[in-house]
């Protein structure tokens, strides 16, 4: 496995340590160029009324895995932003069930890219039910959106 770059590492840690992320609890597992797979717990802060996993958690945690892949391959003064999910619920993840989600990129073009998330309901035996799939593409940016300040002219 290639050693990842320390934009990519740092730009990934930033991520994971959003606000957001935090709150939902997600955790990453490995990461490397091109594929990511992380864990996250279904608890009470991330599910909905029927004590499941809240689709827009199961959407935003596969394209933040998505995102986690895809931050290897751009270069230091890249970015990329997500410009299209199409996501798939195929059954309910309920409280207390550990999530795995797992990113590759399909294919890393001069300005889009595009990945592939499955998720999948880890058993007490580690059995894998796939629960979810979705199809992400971003825009390849070439400068960094994080440096931009509010409120400057266009």
């Amino acid at each position: 496995m290639k050693a990842i770059p320390s934009h990519a590492r740092q730009n990934s840690r930033a991520l994971l340590d959003h606000v957001f992320q935090r709150y939902c609890g997600i955790e990453l597992i490995e990461q490397e160029a091109g594929r990511c797979r992380c864990r996250l717990t279904v608890t009470p802060a991330v599910d909905n009324l029927s004590q499941s996993l809240h689709g827009g958690v199961a959407y935003a945690m596969m394209d933040v895995t998505s995102m986690l892949a895809t931050l290897p391959l751009l270069a230091p003064d890249e970015y990329a932003v997500s410009t299209n999910i199409a996501v798939s619920i195929l059954t309910s993840m309920p409280r207390n069930s550990v999530a795995e989600f797992e990113a590759s990129v399909l294919r890393a073009g001069r300005t889009m890219i595009f990945t592939s998330c499955t998720a999948f309901r880890i058993g007490e035996d580690k059995t894998r039910t796939l629960f979810a799939t979705a199809q992400i593409s971003k825009a390849r940016l070439r400068k960094d959106i994080r440096n931009l300040g509010v409120g400057e002219g266009s």
